[in-house]
């Protein structure tokens, strides 16, 4: 779908949102301000009160991208020069913090993707997937065979460790976002000339977790890299930290312009957060970075190797993102000093199966594209334990053969 008709798909479900809520709407209308000016508003919406007529005007941004914040000034100047109640800003994509900075204090109202889907619940599933820049990858391995591959792990030596209890095909989230990046390179005859050029790369991020990760065809996902949560004065010490081998506590203080005991307290703080690592060099102690920058060059996404699908998986259990993309701004900007472009969100396949071993219950999940059990998502999964309506397995194969027949189909 082009678009264009993505934008004027958009603009008639919001004016069927507001119709719904008991407003009188108009779409695509001209109205013209205090000033003379024309303006083209996506959607107008009345509320006609026994003492007032409440208008809104919304504006409808279908994208792939982040919205900025000169989308949302020209909405301020529309709201104020036609004199409305209230302008909000609809996009499928979400907002970059200075947008969301330069709404406060105006009549304005920012409804990201995620907002938007909620609100758009009582519209049918349909009519809003063509809203979300979402996509699958269709399961290519058997339930037969993923269920085989999970009944081998439970052989021991010493008997059986537990037994499948229910299963059902799981979709994993994860962001493939094109972001622009700064990469150093050494350059000149001795190699000491280091030159910094911005490129242009795809990087594959967990939608649950927020972990930066890889993709490898043959053995699945990889992780390679998760930053916790860091405070603005932990995060100007990370980039201090990528500028340096290893450093001393004083000698970070006196970057800092702080005490030693505050320079201490953060860094220590990064040590407990898994981020810094102790080394004891001529009888000092100095600290340096325990993970290791990836390489964005050398990064696969899951697009590049597996066919997606539009849309959202239409079987199983579809498992929503849980990290918004503005929080993975963060540690974009801290690794790469990057920003975000475009993303997409791709389900991922996942056979799922829960275990009873003893009185205990956990996840089993195995890659469907590989038939391989993927540890990490297993307890990924098995901490969403209350989130997954698994099923008996006649159910699973009613599903399995519902997504065959689509898949002939086509």
């Amino acid at each position: 779908m082009s678009s264009y008709k993505k934008g004027l798909e958009l603009e008639k479900l919001i004016a069927k949102l507001f119709k719904v809520k008991g407003y009188e709407t108009k779409h695509n209308v001209k109205l013209i301000g205090r000033s003379g000016v024309k303006h083209q508003i996506d959607v107008l919406a009345e509320y006609r009160a026994p003492l007032h007529v409440s208008r809104i005007i919304i504006e409808c941004k279908s994208y792939d991208k982040p919205i900025d914040k000169d989308i949302i000034m020209k909405l301020i100047q529309e709201v104020q020069d036609l004199g409305v109640d209230r302008g909000i800003l609809v996009a499928t994509s979400y907002f970059t913090p200075d947008a969301v900075s330069t709404a406060k204090g105006y009549n304005i109202d920012l409804w990201d993707g995620t907002k938007l889907r909620n609100l758009l619940k009582e519209i049918k599933i349909e009519e809003i997937s063509i809203l979300e820049n979402v996509f699958y990858v269709k399961p290519l391995i058997p339930v037969e065979e993923a269920t085989k591959t999970v009944e081998k792990s439970l052989k021991t030596l010493f008997g059986r460790r537990g037994h499948i209890k229910s299963s059902s095909i799981v979709f994993y989230p994860f962001y493939e976002l094109i972001i622009d990046a700064k990469i150093s390179e050494i350059k000149g005859f001795l190699r000491k000339k280091i030159e910094e050029k911005i490129i242009t790369a795809t990087i594959l991020v967990d939608a649950i977790n927020g972990s930066i990760c890889n993709y490898d065809p043959k053995t699945g996902i990889i992780r390679i890299v998760t930053l916790p949560e860091l405070s603005d004065e932990e995060s100007e010490v990370f980039r201090i930290l990528l500028r340096q081998e290893a450093l001393t506590t004083p000698a970070l203080a006196s970057l800092l312009g702080c005490s030693t005991a505050k320079a201490r307290k953060l860094l220590q703080g990064l040590v407990v957060k898994g981020i810094c690592e102790t080394i004891r060099r001529e009888r000092q102690i100095f600290y340096r970075l325990r993970i290791r920058i990836p390489n964005l060059i050398l990064l696969r996404p899951i697009s590049t190797s597996q066919k997606i699908e539009q849309g959202s998986p239409k079987e199983g259990i579809v498992i929503e993102p849980k990290v918004s993309l503005r929080k993975i701004e963060k540690p974009i900007k801290l690794l790469w000093n990057g920003s975000i472009k475009e993303y997409k969100t791709i389900y991922y396949p996942y056979y799922a199966c829960e275990i009873v071993e003893e009185a205990k219950r956990h996840i089993k999940a195995v890659d469907m594209q590989t038939n391989e059990i993927d540890e990490v998502i297993s307890k990924l999964l098995t901490s969403l334990y209350s989130e997954l309506p698994l099923t008996s397995f006649q159910d699973i194969w009613k599903i399995w053969k519902l997504i065959m027949e689509q898949k002939q189909s086509k």
